[in-house]
């Protein structure tokens, strides 16, 4: 009896060394983007002969709940010209700057016509989201959902009679018609 006391406390006591040695320890993640471009993420080192630069992500013991992908999105991208970069991979291409528009020279009707046009570039897909939300429910009537959401993003009066904003009136664009309109005197 005595020898399966002691038994049961060394598998109790090897069992706890194995569980405090897993909290205690830091989770090593490695990151390297391979000849092909390609990102790779491990836990083991990528072999020797690679000559892929390798970042060494550690996950620290204060934070429990992170994961080793979570901790590697957090880390600065391996950095590479677009000369470097294969062609199959998409590359994201940076607007050039818009030229600066003289406002004082456009009449009111252009300048709001140009905050409508900015206004409707960002509305289209939220109204043909409530679209096709409406659609989904068999109940509605297809039509009824196209007309019921056709001035979606419109400001107005709700049925309580409060007031409901235009959506995205602070563009930039609207906020220069709405000075422009305002220091003409109109």
């Amino acid at each position: 009896m005595f020898t399966r006391k002691v038994g049961q406390l060394f598998a109790l006591a090897v069992i706890l060394t194995a569980v405090c040695a897993s909290v205690n320890a830091e989770n090593k993640v490695y990151k390297w983007v391979d000849e092909d471009g390609v990102v790779h993420f491990s836990d083991t080192p990528p072999a020797e002969s690679s000559p892929a630069e390798t970042d060494i992500i550690t996950i620290p013991k204060s934070e429990p709940n992170t994961t080793a992908v979570q901790a590697a999105a957090e880390t600065p991208a391996v950095s590479a010209t677009v000369d470097e970069m294969p062609s199959d991979q998409p590359v994201t291409k940076i607007a050039a700057p818009v030229p600066k528009i003289d406002i004082t020279k456009m009449s009111i009707a252009e300048l709001d016509l140009r905050c409508d046009k900015a206004r409707e570039e960002k509305i289209a897909p939220l109204r043909q989201a409530e679209i096709a939300n409406c659609k989904q429910n068999k109940s509605n009537d297809p039509a009824w959902c196209e007309r019921f959401n056709a001035d979606f993003g419109d400001g107005g009066r709700t049925v309580s009679g409060s007031v409901r904003p235009r959506m995205f009136d602070d563009l930039p664009e609207c906020v220069e018609a709405l000075q422009e309109n305002n220091r003409r005197g109109r």
